[in-house]
């Protein structure tokens, strides 16, 4: 007999759990308990005091677009009053260049919703990729290209397979080749740095996009992906953070889900599911309790081995599966992810050409624009390997400029991102040496950019490391922050396998999601409501989808307006 029994039982009470749990109550109208390993809910949406009292910093999840959460703003109004809130920097995105102390500004949507504003920056360095900016911004914004992109990341594999979703693909082509992006067979073989030099001239621009794609978990020399390049640069403008830190979405999520029922189970690990004549019939926590469900079991946030191999079992599990699983590749995407607590924000040499670049979410710091300083980083990465001192390339950036609540007041909480090795690459012994050493060379290097940024300005730091990023079992062995890489073969209807990347499972009324599915790589909805579809397809739970006034995707489109419409409204200074 089972210790309690719900409806749903998920595994997993990260971001992609809690999320799927909000569609399973409301709309499945199924009873819900989340059984969590670690102390807390809430997994990679995580903000805590890590760098000095009083000082909050992310230390995982720090990018939040507005489209993350466009169908739970629909569904759920309340989860923006219960703290699920977007907002942006006065600069999205930018670059800033140690030769010429120069800089490069992709202003946010919240402050130059045209584009013109960055555009004007753009054409100091090239007026041809001005003309083309204000072409893509023309594109970004037409609702033929956000139908294609909203299909793209609320459809399932199977589902992006109606002909309406072809039809809706055949409709933004004429405006692709209007706007210069056309999909051809070169750019469609082509990598992201290949193409990013197609479409764009000056170096500095061309910086900011394939940075902005490492951050996407994507290697820019990687064949195939040549789209993503346009993907990348359509996006920078709408580069935001979470008000109050990331971790206030879980707590929108968890306020949700108390009112409506759901249990939580934290310090409670999951051994494995409970398969009875080939079915889910409930889990085996590692005490030993056993927890049932009456309909069915997911597994939200694992990676593919631990659900293949640990809650499933190999013996349930074919042989091409098997061997795909051990196969998948997961070593790119491991980061140093460092927060500062500082006693004044970086004042950059750069903002005597910009001083906007200032207050900037994602900046690089580069000694020039040649992008082949990513290129090489990636390569370096690949290998297991660090970088030369030239070829770091991190991104640095000061939430507290714009939100007070990470900071006490007149300080600042700084925090950074660059590519590091695996975390098996090295001994914990030696992550204790590589950590501290890293610390030294990034104020080194902050310090050239920005000569405030000495050991005398901060007051603490956390040094958060691949190593660290085992704390989440999901992410092992290798500490890669997307759970699995963005390589070809492992992305859109192959993530993270053909087998699964429609959430089933090779078991009966098992279903699984989590960052290395499709989407992927990020803390929104995506994973989470595309499931939800399967679910809810397979067992005949409600369709808000299909609901009067939420037709999709144009009812995604409508809140993504919306969002960003509502943040453009929150700015109260003028720059």
């Amino acid at each position: 007999m089972a210790d309690a029994t719900f409806d749903a039982v998920i595994v997993g009470g990260g971001n992609k759990g809690l999320l799927l749990a909000m569609y399973l109550i409301k709309y499945g109208g199924l009873s819900v308990g989340i059984f969590e390993r670690r102390h807390e809910i809430g997994g990679c949406l995580s903000t805590e005091e890590i760098s000095a009292p009083g000082f909050r910093g992310n230390d995982h999840a720090n990018i939040i677009l507005p489209w993350y959460y466009a169908p739970v703003w629909r569904d759920f109004p309340e989860f923006w009053d219960y703290g699920a809130q977007w907002d942006q920097h006065l600069c999205a995105d930018g670059f800033v260049f140690g030769n010429n102390e120069s800089a490069i500004a992709i202003y946010s949507d919240k402050w130059d919703p045209t584009g013109e504003r960055t555009a004007k920056e753009i054409a100091r360095f090239s007026k041809k990729d001005a003309d083309t900016w204000l072409r893509l911004m023309a594109l970004e914004k037409s609702d033929e290209y956000q139908r294609v992109q909203m299909d793209t990341l609320f459809l399932p594999a199977e589902m992006r397979l109606a002909p309406g979703v072809m039809e809706r693909q055949m409709a933004v082509y004429p405006k692709l080749v209007e706007a210069g992006f056309v999909p051809d067979s070169a750019i469609l073989a082509a990598s992201t740095m290949r193409s990013a030099r197609e479409w764009f001239v000056s170096p500095e621009l061309q910086s900011c996009i394939l940075r902005f794609a490492v951050s996407s978990v994507n290697d820019v020399s990687e064949p195939g992906q040549g789209m993503n390049a346009m993907g990348f640069a359509a996006t920078l403008p709408t580069i935001g953070f979470a008000r109050g830190g990331t971790h206030q979405v879980a707590h929108a999520a968890h306020q949700v889900l108390v009112q409506n029922g759901c249990k939580f189970f934290t310090h409670a690990e999951v051994k494995n599911v409970i398969i009875e004549n080939g079915s889910a019939t409930g889990i085996r926590l590692s005490d030993g309790s056993e927890i049932g469900a009456r309909k069915l079991v997911v597994c939200a946030g694992l990676s593919p081995e631990q659900l293949c191999f640990d809650m499933i079992g190999r013996q349930y599990i074919d042989e091409v599966l098997a061997r795909r699983v051990e196969l998948i590749e997961n070593t790119f995407g491991c980061l140093m992810w460092y927060t500062f607590a500082i006693h004044e924000a970086p004042k950059y040499k750069a903002e005597a050409f910009n001083p906007d670049i200032h207050d900037c979410q994602w900046l690089g710091l580069q000694p020039d624009p040649d992008p082949e300083h990513i290129a090489r980083e990636c390569r370096w990465v690949k290998l297991g390997l660090w970088p030369p001192f030239e070829d770091y390339a991190p991104t640095v950036g000061v939430h507290s400029l714009v939100d007070p609540s990470y900071a006490p007041p007149g300080k600042h909480v700084a925090q950074n991102e660059q590519l590091g090795p695996p975390a098996g690459r090295h001994t914990p012994k030696e992550w204790i040496e590589i950590k501290k050493r890293y610390a030294d060379e990034l104020i080194q290097i902050w310090e050239q950019y920005a000569p405030n940024m000495t050991w005398d300005n901060v007051i603490g730091v956390d040094t958060n490391s691949p190593y660290d990023n085992l704390r989440m079992k999901n992410l092992a062995p290798h500490g890669t922050m997307a759970g699995i890489d963005r390589t070809t073969f492992q992305i859109e209807n192959n993530r993270p396998t053909p087998e699964l990347a429609n959430h089933r499972t090779p078991i009966k009324n098992l279903y699984a999601t989590g960052g290395c599915w499709h989407v992927g790589s990020n803390a929104g909805s995506s994973e989470s409501y595309n499931c939800y579809k399967i679910i809810a397809t397979d067992m005949g739970l409600g369709k808000p989808w299909e609901e009067p006034g939420k037709e999709e995707p144009d009812s995604l489109i409508q809140q993504l307006w919306e969002v960003r419409k509502r943040v453009r409204a929150s700015a109260t200074r003028k720059p």
